[in-house]
């Protein structure tokens, strides 16, 4: 028994204190985030909320309808109360709490009937992202709480997962631990966090099966098998979070071949988790194919799209290198400081130069990284599949969001490269030498300065949201 569960208590989240005093501050942050931010005013929040609210009532699969959409029948109690907030940001007027916390007690005294409706773009997702937020929800219903409570729980539930996910990550990674802290936990990532995205459990839910591949790359572990075990069912939830996500399945080949009987063993390992991951990608898409351009009405034809990149190879790949020169900036800047999913003024950046200075901050820290191991090996692979990640992303939305003659691929948005940037922070730190510093010490005061840009633009988006909801 014991050794069936000491890996178990190795994995357990291991933080030291400034990782759990930086976590608790941004916690603490995002709590605040989870009631001062306008309910329905997150990015693409209405969408995913219709999902989450979906897989709480335990449909985990949708409904199909005609002309490719998917939804289902959802409780009409919370479907009243964030009409409210529907009607008010498609008007750009302010919402009252007053009036919100009326409306939840006059629902709450009616009859729960089923309200059927159409959100093809978040219910072809498989259940898998909105576990956390249809926990919180669920765990409010049992209480017999009202609409509103249940709303705040499912945000609430996000936010534990996310904190829940990024210890794990923590402890599993033998590198590079805090610049991919920092990375993971940009304002806008913590507001992501704290709404109902689904983006929080797919990037750390990658990023675990990455730290456990660098794991064995990386470190003298013992339970290889429990790891490798890890490892192979990891891949297939690789592949329910995002198509694009099987890639990833990639990083396995980083495995050392001496876990294995043969090299024929090793080689015969990583197939079948590639295989595994491309194959749940394929299935669910088969099942619930996602098509953006047909669901958000760009325009776009993915037919056309994919004769254009055979016909005319040379204006693909100046569209794309267009794409490249005019993203490459402002994709941080996106990732760093972007609020709401609404239209202005419940829509905003900020913080460009507070972006800037957190990248020095990311880069510092993997410099004076403490008992970093260095493989170039690695790093190449890294680095290159960071790139192709890039790539097909960008590709994905050439195909399947953007129409003919726009001249760069439209739709992108800084935290799609998330899990590329990811990779190249820990190909950096795997190939630059050690600085011989006071490694504890000053790592402990750039996380710091980091948590002082975070909690600056936090405060700036919050003075924001106070005039459109109080």
């Amino acid at each position: 028994m014991q050794k069936i569960i000491s890996p178990f208590l190795w994995c357990k989240s291991k933080l030291s204190l400034p990782e759990f005093i930086y976590l608790l501050g941004l916690s603490i942050i995002g709590i605040i985030f989870v009631y001062r931010i306008t309910p329905m005013s997150g990015i693409d929040e209405m969408y995913h909320f219709f999902r989450a609210q979906q897989v709480a009532q335990g449909n985990l699969l949708a409904q199909r309808y005609a002309n490719h959409a998917f939804g289902g029948g959802l409780d009409s109690h919370m479907i009243d109360w964030v009409d409210y907030f529907n009607e008010k940001r498609n008007q750009s007027l302010p919402a009252d709490v007053l009036v919100a916390q009326d409306r939840a007690l006059t629902i709450s005294s009616t009859s729960v009937r089923k309200i059927t409706l159409q959100f093809p773009s978040t219910a072809s997702y498989s259940p898998i992202m909105y576990i956390p937020s249809a926990i919180g929800m669920d765990i409010a219903k049992l209480f017999h709480s009202r609409p509103d409570t249940q709303y705040y729980a499912g945000r609430l539930g996000n936010l534990f997962g996310y904190m829940f996910l990024l210890c794990l990550l923590l402890s599993i990674l033998p590198c590079t631990k805090l610049p991919l802290l920092v990375l993971l936990t940009t304002p806008t990532a913590l507001h992501l966090a704290t709404t109902y995205s689904a983006d929080p459990v797919t990037n750390l839910g990658a990023l675990i099966f990455i730290a456990c591949c660098l794991r064995l790359r990386l470190s003298q572990t013992s339970h290889a098998a429990f790891w490798l075990n890890c490892i192979f069912a990891l891949a297939i939830i690789l592949g329910l979070l995002k198509l694009t996500c099987s890639l990833l399945s990639l990083t396995c080949f980083l495995i050392p071949s001496a876990f294995f009987k043969s090299k024929k063993k090793y080689f015969q390992y990583c197939v079948l988790v590639c295989s595994a991951s491309v194959s749940s990608a394929v299935v669910w898409n088969g099942f619930y194919p996602f098509n953006p351009a047909h669901y958000w009405n760009t325009g776009g034809d993915s037919h056309v799209q994919i004769q254009n990149m055979i016909i005319h190879p040379i204006v693909f790949l100046q569209e794309i290198l267009n794409t490249y020169k005019i993203g490459t900036y402002w994709w941080w800047e996106d990732a760093w400081g972007r609020f709401g999913g609404g239209p202005i003024p419940l829509f905003f950046k900020i913080g460009e130069k507070t972006g800037l200075i957190s990248v020095s901050l990311m880069i510092g820290l993997a410099l004076i990284e403490k008992n970093r191991a260095q493989s170039f090996a690695s790093s190449g692979f890294l680095l290159a599949l960071g790139a192709l990640y890039s790539l097909l992303i960008i590709l994905a939305f050439y195909v399947g969001f953007s129409h003919a003659g726009e001249g760069i691929v439209s739709g992108l948005q800084g935290r799609y490269f998330i899990l590329s940037w990811a990779l190249y922070l820990c190909a950096f730190s795997l190939c630059v030498p050690k600085l011989k510093l006071n490694n504890n010490y000053l790592s402990s005061v750039l996380l710091f300065a980091n948590f002082i840009c975070v909690l600056h633009i936090s405060i700036e988006a919050i003075t924001v949201y106070a005039r459109y909801w109080h």
